[in-house]
């Protein structure tokens, strides 16, 4: 079974890697959270937990900075509508927008929308302060994922039940209403955030539709988001690739997957 896991993990893609870290930190926080609150001591849990939602008072952000990119994958453990509506959007967008582009983008486009989701969020809460509420969840990130994708392929048809087939275009205008509504209803911030991470993807994703390779920025940071574990299946198409149509016919990227396979053995 630890083998089946193992070759689970090392073939698993970009969108899985980001579906699996939301949900084990949905369910460890719900286990969490009802084991603090069999002993009384739920508020210790509570504590711990704030500490990783995004605060929008100054200086308890500076406290911990890092709620910046942990903020992203901590949802509301009280409820489960908030995960599985960021999970099945991340999952359906994700996977149309894995079909035009490099599987790795999809870490860029995620990470990128959810710092400009948080961005938004700081720059509201700072400018109409005191303002003493927190970010959580996924959604700023999942509107990049979305709207990069609705401008990489911005006729293509999703069905919908009760509507039918519709643009994708058209699916992201009725979304943005859906973040207007919000703010009627004290939602200011958090439509604001949405939309911000809306905007990084659409900023992304006219980019890439444009040639931008983000994953070459990746080879002057301290690690590489596109340093995965290389699996048995890749090496052996990159070797029957070589015999089919010569060593030259490799890419830069496939080149450096036989290197790294190589110093492994």
């Amino acid at each position: 079974m630890v083998a089946s896991v193992r070759r689970f993990l090392a073939g698993a893609t970009p969108l899985t890697w980001l579906m699996l870290i939301n949900i084990g930190v949905y369910v460890a926080s719900v286990l969490t959270a009802v084991g603090f609150y069999a002993v009384g001591r739920l508020h210790v849990f509570e504590r711990f937990y704030y500490s990783l939602l995004l605060p929008a008072e100054i200086h308890t952000f500076f406290r911990q900075p890092w709620s910046l990119f942990s903020h992203m994958f901590a949802h509301d453990w009280r409820g489960f509508l908030h995960i599985l509506v960021n999970m099945l959007w991340l999952y359906w967008m994700g996977r149309l927008f894995m079909t035009t582009q490099a599987s790795v983008r999809l870490y860029w486009v995620y990470f990128l929308g959810g710092i400009a989701g948080a961005v938004g969020y700081l720059t509201y809460a700072w400018l109409h302060g005191p303002y003493n509420g927190y970010a959580m969840g996924a959604s700023a990130a999942v509107n990049g994922v979305f709207f990069a994708t609705v401008m990489l392929m911005p006729h293509f048809r999703v069905y919908l039940l009760f509507i039918g087939p519709i643009a994708l275009r058209w699916l992201a205008l009725i979304w943005i209403f859906l973040d207007l509504v919000l703010t009627l209803n004290g939602g200011e911030a958090a439509a604001i955030a949405h939309l911000c991470g809306a905007g990084a993807g659409v900023g992304i994703g006219y980019l890439l539709r444009n040639g931008w390779k983000p994953e070459n920025l990746s080879q002057w940071m301290p690690f590489s988001l596109h340093r995965q574990d290389i699996t048995p299946e890749e090496v052996d198409r990159i070797l029957d690739k070589i015999n089919q149509k010569g060593l030259k016919s490799l890419t830069r990227k496939e080149r450096d997957i036989l290197k790294r396979a190589a110093e492994k053995l």
